[in-house]
């Protein structure tokens, strides 16, 4: 039964996709791409769902709270995890096809999410970052992917890491240690605004050591989102905690320097970004990193050779991206587009969902 209920969804989403020419990818091993998102509708409720490239809603399934990013599951065709919102406990791998929940991972006690994760494919095992905070201490907790039951847990190297990376060797972590200290009992505040001290840091998954970590003059720059190319550049966007009339550049880059590199662009650039960026992406093809920040209505975009601003783009409240053959964006409005800077492309989606909110993170899995 669960055979054929997946040859009806695949069969009816090709079929949408087909009808109308655009947003269809399929895979060297005959699979295609769904894009995957947390979501919020008009009545408050929350959930993850699953959409075509088309932007066309397959499949939504329902959370106990708000989500932030999901991660998918390449040794499973139609799954992803699915992360809490920080400072959430509980983090759900999901069946697209199916519909429904398959497992629930829940931190330790003393332990929350920060809506983060990695799946490592060639150990089978999942990486979250996550707040002990019975003593602020940052962690990365590795779990078996088959059950996961927890196998070790390492130091961070920093407080509140956020999300993390693998470098292209596959046996380094980078974290966005974003130096903010949080606690479940007090949801969403911020306990260490005076004294946080955020950091980029790489650690080693094979012994747990920190092996570098990088710190910038200004200690109200939160370290949060990351994208790592595949020469092993790491683009990183800020948060701002300082104050709003405060002037601060908002993305670095870090490929074996010595120190952060601020990405290049004008002051008045910087300020229309409003203190704050949301997703970072890579497109290896176009040498671009695509930045977005939803709270100036903008998607920015970087040149990966040489750290300076390309141009910029509006969106409404865009926030979440993702690339698979080209970048795909969406917006708290509900919307789901290929972004303009997809010059060249084939293929082109734009979509509202009237009843839906996007969360800040999109992603891709093969179904």
């Amino acid at each position: 039964m669960n055979i054929s209920r997946r040859q009806f969804i695949c069969k009816a989403a090709a079929a949408g996709v087909m009808a109308s020419g655009i947003g269809y990818l399929s895979f060297a091993n005959g699979k295609s791409a769904w894009l995957v998102s947390a979501c919020t509708d008009n009545k408050g409720q929350h959930y993850v769902a699953a959409c075509d490239l088309n932007g066309t809603l397959i499949s939504k399934i329902k959370l106990p709270a708000r989500g932030h990013d999901a991660i998918a599951l390449a040794h499973k065709p139609g799954r992803a995890i699915i992360f809490a919102r920080r400072p959430g406990k509980f983090a759900l791998e999901v069946d697209f096809i199916r519909g429904e929940v398959i497992a629930e991972i829940n931190a330790a006690e003393h332990s929350h999410f920060y809506g983060h994760g990695v799946y490592h494919r060639q150990t089978n095992t999942l990486l979250t970052s996550e707040n002990y905070y019975k003593s602020g201490e940052g962690q990365i907790v590795v779990r078996d992917a088959g059950n996961y039951q927890e196998l070790a847990r390492y130091s961070s190297g920093g407080v509140g890491p956020h999300q993390i990376a693998l470098m292209p060797d596959g046996e380094t972590l980078v974290m966005a240690n974003g130096g903010i200290e949080t606690h479940p009992d007090f949801p969403r505040k911020k306990l260490n605004l005076d004294s946080m001290l955020p950091n980029l840091a790489y650690m080693s998954l094979k012994s747990g050591e920190i092996l570098d970590s990088y710190a910038l003059e200004n200690k109200q720059l939160s370290i949060r989102h990351l994208a790592v190319s595949k020469q092993g550049k790491v683009i990183a966007g800020l948060q701002y905690q300082g104050a709003k009339t405060d002037f601060v550049p908002l993305a670095i880059a870090h490929q074996g320097e010595t120190s952060l590199q601020f990405l290049s662009a004008e002051e008045s650039l910087w300020r229309q970004m409003n203190q704050y960026t949301a997703s970072v992406c890579i497109d290896e093809r176009q040498q671009l990193a695509a930045i977005s920040c939803p709270r100036a209505d903008l998607i920015t975009y970087w040149s990966l050779i040489d750290n300076t601003f390309l141009k910029k783009e509006k969106l409404a409240d865009g926030a979440g991206l993702t690339h698979i053959n080209q970048l795909y964006a969406s917006s708290g409005k509900g919307q789901i587009k290929t972004p303009l800077i997809n010059n060249d492309s084939q293929h082109s989606t734009n979509i509202i969902h009237h009843n839906l909110r996007w969360d800040n993170h999109l992603t891709f899995i093969e179904n």
